[in-house]
């Protein structure tokens, strides 16, 4: 790595740190199940994405990559009931679609992309829920920075932005979306 990219990167990791320590990582908005309305705001902080690092499995690690810059990103929450029929959920930029026979049981799902995030992201609870085949997130990145557009794809990531993994990934070029086959929860975004 060049120097001055170490010092870059060394410089972000510090600053996400920084803000990661100030921030409330609470659950705010609605807690009834039964809330199907999902709640916007917006936001234009730059809590930025992170290189990568961290394992294989499915799509590769995280290499030299990092989360991709996006301008106003929206925030918000949508708790939404699913059972095995599968169902779509839909959040800002994100869209989960779960086949039929992917949950074998009816559950209450949460989608959040939570504010001070300058990258498309998301997060899914309940955690530690595998699906039996593997749902697809398609995320836009039409409010995201173009210059890597052909290399990106979904990633796993912390709740900091470093990414864990890429998922197996389609990018769509001329719609500006990218869809990863994702076989659990996680937090997931758009990366390169």
């Amino acid at each position: 790595m060049k120097p001055d990219r170490l010092q870059f990167a060394a410089l972000l990791v510090a600053a996400t740190a920084a803000a990661l320590s100030c921030a409330d990582h609470g659950i705010t908005g609605p807690t009834a199940p039964s809330i199907r309305a999902p709640v916007f705001a917006s936001t234009t902080s730059n809590k930025g994405g992170g290189g990568g690092g961290g394992g294989g499995g499915g799509g590769g690690g995280g290499g030299n990559g990092g989360v991709d810059s996006c301008s106003t990103v929206l925030v918000g929450m949508i708790r939404q009931t699913v059972g095995p029929a599968g169902g779509i959920i839909a959040l800002g930029p994100a869209r989960l679609t779960i086949p039929p026979g992917a949950l074998s049981a009816v559950v209450t799902i949460q989608a959040k992309i939570p504010a001070g995030y300058s990258g498309n992201y998301i997060q899914f609870k309940p955690d530690g829920l595998v699906f039996q085949q593997p749902a697809s997130l398609r995320m836009s990145y039409s409010n995201c920075s173009l210059v890597n557009a052909t290399q990106l794809k979904v990633a796993q990531v912390t709740d900091g932005l470093q990414i864990i993994q890429y998922v197996p990934s389609t990018n769509d070029l001329g719609g500006l979306t990218v869809t990863g086959q994702l076989q659990h929860f996680s937090n997931y975004a758009v990366a390169w």
